[in-house]
């Protein structure tokens, strides 16, 4: 069926119904199976014995679930050509489902470079002869195909292609003086397009020059890993200064849950305590706190406060002085008041005495509203 329509328009479904077919010649019909003018399900559903398969010279689908869809029932086909397809990528999971496949020719695309070759030829230990030629592959590696299929070929065709003459193309230099692989039109044909002062170039030269990459330095990952790691180290401490605050609460709320879940058991005797009472307030409330609330609780009624501003530890972090003077009273007194539900500081102490509650219960507390608070402050609950 070669040159058949010249171009081919279209195949209707089942049109290959035909269990003996084993050779299909459709080259040069310049048909699109990129477009939906046929089924790629239907197609050769019905051809379980084809054998070869020639497509050349046509307009390949451009998806991979559609080529999937196409070849998924050809389980014996042994040669199947798919040159000068205008194929700009290879499919994958693809290829490796034809278990008889001997031949592939995929000469004449666009290819350039494919990222995993072991999805796209994997167990293709039955294949002898890839033909790979006039395509846009610049470098080949060791993932470009997998190790067991290069074994077990015995032509690949890599001929006419742009290749990159750099230290990235040094595995397949290396490799083509040791192949068993017959390699074709090699030498002749394998040039250097890249860089400029290298083109024309033939491979194999470049490959046996002096040229050499220079050999990989253990000093080199040795200066990776420590420059990673006091990075690293850097960030930590950046992090743990900036956030000390934050870090320290949650270390001390860390501390209480793990003594609570330990069946330490709360203190209910005021004897057992430094200071009758540790009082929270805000600092626009302090002249009342200190000139009316004080006189009246200490002296008339002899019950000892602890008050952040007369008896926190001079030099001690505000957060380690709350802590210390927490565990030192018997119960929290706090005065609310509207500049009190303002104050993020405020609400951060209240967060932090809640633990308190939440280990001797809400009699603990003792709670004085000195003015009324709007609704709209009302960002916190005792």
């Amino acid at each position: 069926m070669s040159k058949i329509g010249y171009p081919l328009r279209k195949i209707d479904d089942f049109a290959f119904n035909s269990s003996s077919l084993s050779n299909l010649n459709m080259q040069e019909t310049n048909f699109h199976f990129d477009l939906g003018n046929f089924n790629p399900t239907s197609i050769f559903s019905l051809s379980p014995n084809l054998t070869f398969l020639y497509l050349d010279q046509s307009y390949l689908p451009k998806t991979e679930i559609r080529m999937q869809q196409m070849f998924s029932s050809l389980i014996k086909l042994k040669v199947l050509s798919l040159s000068s397809g205008s194929l700009a990528f290879l499919p994958k999971n693809v290829f490796p489902n034809l278990k008889s496949l001997d031949t592939l020719s995929l000469s004449a695309n666009r290819l350039s470079s494919w990222n995993d070759g072991n999805a796209v030829f994997r167990n293709m230990t039955s294949l002898r002869k890839l033909y790979l030629s006039n395509n846009f592959i610049r470098i080949i590696n060791e993932t470009t195909f997998p190790f067991e299929v290069l074994n077990s070929l015995k032509e690949l065709d890599l001929s006419r292609n742009p290749y990159a003459c750099s230290c990235d193309q040094l595995w397949f230099t290396e490799w083509m003086k040791t192949t068993h692989v017959k390699l074709i039109m090699y030498p002749l044909f394998y040039r250097c397009r890249q860089p400029p002062e290298l083109d024309n170039m033939v491979l194999q030269k470049y490959a046996e020059s002096k040229m050499q990459c220079p050999p990989w330095n253990p000093l080199y990952s040795m200066a990776i890993v420590l420059s990673c790691s006091g990075l690293l180290l850097v960030t930590f401490i950046t992090i743990g200064l900036k956030c000390q605050t934050n870090i320290k609460n949650y270390i001390y709320l860390w501390k209480v849950k793990y003594k609570r879940r330990k069946g330490y058991l709360p203190f209910t005797n005021a004897d057992d305590f430094e200071y009758h009472a540790f009082v929270v307030y805000c600092d626009a409330d302090r002249n009342w706190v200190h000139q009316t609330f004080l006189p009246k609780v200490e002296q008339d009624e002899g019950i000892k406060l602890c008050i952040h501003q007369r008896n926190f530890e001079v030099g001690e972090s505000i957060i380690a002085n709350i802590n210390k003077y927490l565990e030192k009273s018997w119960k929290v007194v706090v005065i609310l008041s509207n500049e009190f539900a303002k104050s993020e500081w405020c609400q951060w102490e209240v967060d932090v005495v809640q633990e308190r509650r939440r280990r001797y219960g809400r009699d603990v507390f003792l709670l004085i509203m000195l003015k009324n608070i709007d609704s709209n402050h009302m960002t916190f609950f005792i």
